[in-house]
């Protein structure tokens, strides 16, 4: 085996991939989460984005073997420099503010910083992810973008995707149709908030709805 195909193995094996459930995985710092899809496996990065803004997807990959030795060769690609380096954060506007919220330079001397406690405990690269979602929540008028942000990230509780998912349900009217609703959370995405969402079963299996079924009654 080659030197290189060697050290990304070793690589995969010092991740400490922890079970999510549903089939999926993801490493200590929480950047990459593999996700079975169709038979095969795919890496969500999120710390690096589409085209579109979303979490970048890599994959397929035959095995979830082949996946967690991709994320060592993931790891030499540059990272994006972090947007909270030498800043402190500034609270979450008002409910229903659509105000963009910015972090807010460091005093020049040396005090407790505003960070809220829960933002302090994490670690950079969850900060950086933290501080993406509160900015994107914010401009989006969702209520509370800190304490989504908190009880996603700290509470385990997916209630970013959660707030997207009833976003994108309101925008079907006062009366839509299973078809619709159903359309809606079999697979999708909100590309402004960045979150994509899939209705699966335990084992991590994506649940096809057929609209004709639920159509008539």
């Amino acid at each position: 085996m080659p030197a290189k195909a060697s050290a990304d193995a070793a690589a995969a094996k010092d991740e400490g991939l922890r079970r999510l459930g549903g089939g999926r995985w993801q490493t200590r710092d929480e950047r990459f989460t593999i996700e079975p899809q169709s038979g095969t496996w795919a890496i969500i990065d999120a710390e690096q984005t589409d085209d579109l803004g979303l979490p970048l997807v890599r994959g397929p990959f035959k095995s979830l073997t082949a996946a967690k030795e991709a994320i060592g060769t993931a790891r030499e690609a540059a990272a994006p420099a972090s947007p909270l380096k030498g800043r402190t954060v500034k609270p979450a506007a008002a409910a229903g503010s659509k105000a963009t919220w910015k972090p807010e330079a460091k005093p020049a001397k040396a005090k407790e910083p505003d960070e809220p406690r829960w933002f302090r405990d994490l670690e950079p690269d969850e900060r950086r992810h933290a501080a993406r979602l509160i900015d994107r929540l914010t401009t989006a008028g969702a209520p509370d973008p800190e304490g989504l942000v908190r009880r996603d990230l700290v509470g385990d509780v997916p209630e970013v995707a959660a707030y997207a998912v009833a976003r994108i349900i309101r925008g079907l009217g006062d009366d839509p149709s299973p078809a619709e609703v159903a359309k809606a959370l079999t697979d999708g995405r909100d590309s402004e908030l960045g979150v994509r969402w899939r209705l699966v079963d335990e084992e991590g299996r994506p649940i096809r709805l057929d609209p004709d079924e639920l159509r008539g009654g």
